[in-house]
């Protein structure tokens, strides 16, 4: 099936948007930039046969007609150096490019159709591009020694631009979560090198470049060459130098370059991940490539490993193609798959899709005294579905919207003992808001706030045996807070503090037939952690690591009738864990692994009055 980059394509009852490879959900395009050729080539990473016209999705170079560029901006572009394609506020996407040389260029060109949006033929041996948020454009000149941000927003043909000195320049990537644009290369004055991140400032129309000085790092070898973002963790940077490649982290400003699978070489000319946690590379090799010292006609992935040649190519870099400058800005979206546990203990071999929605972002389920089940899904833009699995395993055809309100970002739900069902969803800027169905299947006509916190970030909810429920939610910067509602429906008039860690990043809950309630919370570089609340009321003084894996990133948790616990983790790249608590309160050794999909975005899962355990995970489409 043949598919342009501008039109979606239904693929068992899912939109794939444009640059997704179809037959490798989860995963972007790879771009390579082919010197031979002159042109840009986005290439089907799930195709094993690059010189095949089925891998190929896209291709662009520079244009008169209908492309509008000039005649001499055409002749400049030749050594195709950096090339990212990016996502604007407003929603368009754009792509800029740099070819380097004496005499090179550096463009912002409308995508997929590839017309002109800015373009200026520059000297200096052009090396990298960016495109900043606010339309202007970043470049980076190794020959020239010097990074700037041109006014590219300002016209097609703007000139002003802001500069800063750096010897060797080889890297401009915008960093959203700290709004700073890394750049690699050597100190102007000690020849030392370097990575460094640049505030940009000024205006729009006369940008000006400053370095923040305290985000300047020494690399641990010499010949700093690229930057890139990771796909999952916004305190992690890729980047190579001459021999080695690493991954940096921005908080401890460390380098580690015990990369999965070979991964850390040198000559590596590009690097980066795919959402499935699969590294992206490009090394040079005279071996595979005659056309200059810097090129290879081979992309070589890692983790898990594989070769994509084309034949007669001239790669310097490859890009994911992925119109997001990382984690931050990427708007996760997914479908929904469930996976079983049978009361004796064995998983599912396979996992079946329940919800081909491929616009969903955030999951829960709860499952009623009766058996049924029920799963909500948050749609950004449209607000909140529900879709009820029966007793006997049957799920409906269709979900029924319960919220239309299409600001909601997450949601949670509990059963009560009664058979009626709550649903927690957070509206950023106004709080938390639950919505009950009885158990006769009637909705509350609206909902009711019962948080007013609107920096509330996350939120899970578990229902005591008593008919109690308790709601927890995560404030960034302040920690966890636990809210009661009475087996008479009274809502507590506030919350409980029982967590003051302002890092935790994903919360989960759990109710025991005793009567104990478990909280976990993920706390990035930590773990996971387990709180306890006793029957009596009392919550533990401290809580217990149970898990030590510091790259986990969303975590779950569901009660057995007999009293076990299971707590299940995603880890970006790897996949979703399940680690049970025994009823006598004893964790497993070791977690198992439930689910080997590396892209999963969202975990939730439910115990069944039989003894079973449903699993639903949300792997990425976005």
């Amino acid at each position: 099936m043949k598919r342009s980059a501008m039109a979606a394509v239904m693929l068992l009852g899912m939109v794939l948007p444009a640059g997704r490879a179809a037959a490798a959900p989860g995963d972007y395009w790879v771009v390579g930039g082919d010197q031979a050729a002159r042109r840009l080539i986005a290439f089907d990473p799930a195709v094993a046969d690059w010189d095949s016209s089925p891998s190929v999705k896209w291709t662009w170079q520079p244009s008169v007609t209908p492309g509008r560029f000039t005649s001499d901006e055409v002749s400049a572009f030749g050594l195709i150096a950096d090339f990212k394609l990016r996502e604007l506020p407003s929603g368009a996407q754009s792509f800029v490019v740099a070819a380097g040389g004496g005499r090179g260029i550096a463009a912002v060109v409308s995508y997929p159709d590839g017309v002109r949006q800015w373009a200026r033929v520059l000297p200096g041996n052009l090396h990298a591009a960016e495109l900043l948020p606010d339309g202007n454009i970043a470049v980076a000149a190794s020959a020239g020694g010097w990074v700037r941000v041109y006014a590219s927003s300002q016209g097609p043909d703007a000139t002003a631009y802001g500069e800063y000195r750096l010897t060797d320049a080889h890297a401009a990537l915008w960093d959203p979560a700290i709004r700073r644009l890394w750049v690699i290369g050597q100190d102007f004055v000690t020849g030392q090198p370097i990575l460094t991140a640049l505030a940009v400032e000024g205006t729009l129309a006369r940008p000006e470049l400053r370095e923040d000085t305290a985000r300047r790092s020494v690399l641990p070898t010499p010949g700093g060459h690229d930057v890139y973002a990771h796909a999952h963790d916004p305190n992690k940077l890729w980047l190579t130098t001459g021999s080695a490649a690493y991954l940096y982290d921005k908080t401890t400003k460390t380098f580690d370059a015990a990369l999965p699978g070979g991964a850390s070489r040198g000559g590596v000319k590009s690097i980066g991940n795919q959402p499935s946690g699969q590294i992206v590379q490009t090394q040079a090799s005279s071996a595979r490539c005659t056309y200059n010292t810097w090129c290879t006609d081979t992309v070589n992935f890692f983790a898990p490993a594989m070769t994509r040649t084309r034949t007669g190519a001239a790669f310097y870099k490859a890009r994911v193609w992925s119109p997001y400058y990382g984690a931050v800005d990427r708007p996760l979206r997914g479908t929904v798959w469930s996976r079983t546990r049978s009361p004796s203990g064995t998983w599912d071999a396979n996992a079946a899709r329940i919800d081909g929605n491929g616009s969903i972002s955030d999951v829960a389920v709860a499952t009623l005294p009766d058996g049924s089940m029920h799963v909500l899904t948050v749609v950004p833009g449209s607000g909140v579905w529900d879709r009820t699995r029966s007793p006997s395993g049957t799920w409906d055809a269709n979900a029924v919207r319960i919220d239309d309100n299409g600001t909601i970002s997450r949601v949670s739900a509990a059963a009560l003992p009664n058979g009626a069902l709550h649903v927690q969803t957070v509206v950023p800027g106004s709080g938390v808001w639950d919505r009950t169905r009885s158990a006769a299947g009637v909705w509350d006509a609206g909902a009711t706030k019962i948080d007013g916190n609107g920096a509330v970030g996350a939120v899970s909810a578990a229902a005591l045996p008593n008919g109690a429920l308790h709601v927890q939610t995560v404030v960034p910067g302040s920690g966890v807070w636990d809210r009661t509602r009475s087996a008479a429906g009274v809502w507590d008039a506030g919350a409980t503090k029982i967590d003051d860690n302002g890092e935790v990043g994903a919360i989960s809950a759990a109710a025991l037939p005793n009567g104990t309630l478990h909280v976990q919370t993920v706390v990035p570089g930590s773990g996971v952690w387990n709180r306890a609340r006793s029957s009596a009321g009392a919550w533990d003084a401290g809580a217990t690591r149970i898990d030590d894996n510091g790259t986990i990133s969303r975590v779950s948790a569901a009660a057995l009738p007999n009293g076990a616990l299971h707590v299940q983790t995603v880890v970006p790249g790897a996949g979703v864990w399940d680690r049970g608590r025994s009823a006598a309160g004893v964790w497993d050794a070791g977690a198992t692994k439930a689910d080997g999909s590396g892209s999963v975005l969202e975990v939730t899962a439910a115990g069944t009055p039989e003894g079973g355990l449903h699993l639903l995970t949300l792997p990425d489409l976005s």
